[in-house]
């Protein structure tokens, strides 16, 4: 979970030269036109008849930990909030039976647990803690989580340790307050107690864990706080290390993990002293996520020693991931990343990393429910290669009439992964986009940002991402694999997927030239207002 976003430029002014494909009036309305049937014939079916069969089995080279991270309870949610805040608050029908078919997919391809933000608040638990759960919250809730554990997989909430859920208990009790409005003061006992009762809340219900995440919204920096804890993972790691040791004594068998986003710097990493102040921590949990949003903190060739230092299981999210957005169509993007992803988890395993925490989202997505299912076939399956995970992935998925078909989507689909990613432009390390030097990466990758961008903006096909010259690559390399799924059409059996997945792609076709002639169309405004006397 983060609420961190790339720093640079807007995006929408950076554009010039010309499309490659000249498009008329004529045929852009008739492209649009026919994106909008495509959005209006998304009601798809997901019945028991159209999952796909089989579940993928763990064999000897596989992940232990492979978690499916929502994170938020409504990033999988397969109808848009085009006019929700972020998080989106609402926990209705639409939130479960999204989660549930989520779950239906993660069942199919091994995961083995669910990692949930948001089960009963966001930003502020009430003052009570206790009337979060409504009645009608919590019979939702009780149906996630039973649905959950009647596909075999684990339900562990994420929770906030000092922050991300105590704003409202800041302001009205001045006793856990500090220098941060989002954090309790670490120095104060009252912090303690508080925090003591939400863990208390949150074991009423039938979960198996606890993600625990100190960091993400900062610490107190007050001056008892500072002269305890001069090192931010000094001080993260002694309020998850006391909340760990409060759960494993009062639920002795729960499954308990931490994530360490912005416990440091993510230019520089962790310290040897970091390093080791994990390592004591590492007694008390049971694996330890170094996500890597930016990018990790430990890095090869340091991390095989590392982990082999640690006294539980290490993992990440995977390398890189798409943050997905709640406010767009659901097929509005196509973004599969199984090359990305692939490349990181043999890597990390090969490392001693065990443990994978990997972001959801909506599964309608073609990309998104490509991207979920090769993620847990992969992680049940680390030894086979990626074009093998893949191919078995799309063979289930989409049932192919006959080999040449699958082997053709396998490259449509690889293609379409080189296509954006082959058009970012990095330093010649790979590890900062040239357009943004304040942070490697991006590890999170945001369709939109979901807070200091534009709402609804497609950052991800802007800058810094993406240049001008970039999208023009995109452009054309996307153009050419909507082509080939074009002349797939009748191959496969599984007609609705190849249907959603033709139209995530036209629709991704057309934001990328949205984005290119709305830069044109600027730059020769620009020329004429400079002709002007």
């Amino acid at each position: 979970m983060s609420r961190r976003c790339l720093a640079g430029g807007r995006g929408v002014k950076q554009l010039s030269g010309n499309l490659d494909m000249k498009i008329n009036r004529r045929s852009f309305l008739q492209m649009n036109a026919a994106v909008g049937a495509g959005l209006l014939a998304q009601g798809v079916e997901f019945s028991a008849a159209a999952r796909p069969a089989g579940a993928t089995k763990p064999n000897d080279h596989a992940y232990v930990d492979r978690i499916a991270f929502g994170p938020w309870m409504n990033d999988t949610r397969m109808d848009p909030l085009p006019f929700s805040g972020w998080p989106a608050e609402g926990f209705d029908d639409v939130t479960v039976n999204s989660l549930i078919r989520t779950f239906d997919l993660n069942q199919a391809y091994g995961y083995n647990i669910y990692d949930i933000f948001g089960l009963f608040a966001t930003w502020g638990w009430p003052d009570d803690i206790e009337s979060a759960a409504t009645p009608e919250r919590a019979a939702r809730v009780r149906k996630v989580i039973k649905a959950a554990h009647e596909r075999k997989i684990k339900v562990i909430p994420g929770m906030g340790v000092y922050s991300w859920g105590f704003d409202e208990i800041i302001k009205k009790h001045p006793e856990v307050a500090g220098t941060n409005e989002h954090a309790m003061c670490a120095s104060k006992e009252a912090s303690w107690k508080w925090q003591q009762k939400l863990v208390d809340f949150m074991m009423k219900w039938d979960i198996d864990g606890f993600h625990l995440e100190a960091a993400d919204l900062g610490r107190c920096t007050c001056a008892e706080c500072l002269k305890r804890w001069p090192r931010n993972p000094a001080y993260y790691n002694y309020v998850t290390s006391r909340t760990a040791q409060y759960i494993r004594g009062k639920m002795p068998g729960a499954y308990l993990m931490l994530t360490t986003i912005s416990w440091a710097d993510w230019n520089t990493g962790f310290t040897d002293q970091d390093k080791d102040a994990l390592v004591e921590i590492s007694k008390n949990v049971d694996c330890i996520f170094d996500q890597g949003h930016h990018s990790c903190y430990v890095r090869p060739p340091e991390r095989k020693p590392f982990i082999e230092r640690l006294h539980c299981r290490f993992g990440t999210s995977g390398g890189l991931w798409a943050y997905p957005t709640h406010l767009w169509d659901r097929l509005q993007w196509f973004l599969p990343y199984p090359k990305q992803t692939g490349a990181h988890l043999k890597e990390l395993y090969a490392d001693g990393g065990r443990g994978m925490l990997y972001y959801q989202g909506p599964p309608n997505n073609p990309g998104v429910e490509i991207n979920i299912a090769f993620g847990g076939q992969l992680m049940c399956n680390v030894d086979k290669s990626v074009e093998e995970n893949l191919s078995h992935v799309l063979e289930r998925l989409y049932q192919p009439k006959s080999p040449a078909a699958l082997a053709k989507l396998v490259q449509v689909v690889l293609g379409a992964e080189d296509a954006y990613f082959n058009s970012m432009e990095w330093d010649e390390k790979h590890r900062y986009l040239k357009g943004n030097k304040a942070y490697p990466g991006p590890g999170e990758l945001h369709l939109s940002r979901p807070i200091t961008g534009i709402y609804g903006t497609p950052d991800y096909l802007l800058e810094p991402q993406l240049t001008q010259d970039g999208r023009k690559a995109y452009n054309a390399k996307l153009e050419a694999c909507l082509k080939d799924v074009h002349a797939l059409g009748d191959q496969f059996k599984a007609q609705a997927r190849m249907k959603r997945l033709q139209t995530a792609m036209l629709n991704t076709l057309m934001m990328v030239r949205t984005a290119i002639s709305t830069q044109q169309w600027e730059e020769q405004l620009e020329k004429e207002r400079k002709k002007s006397p």
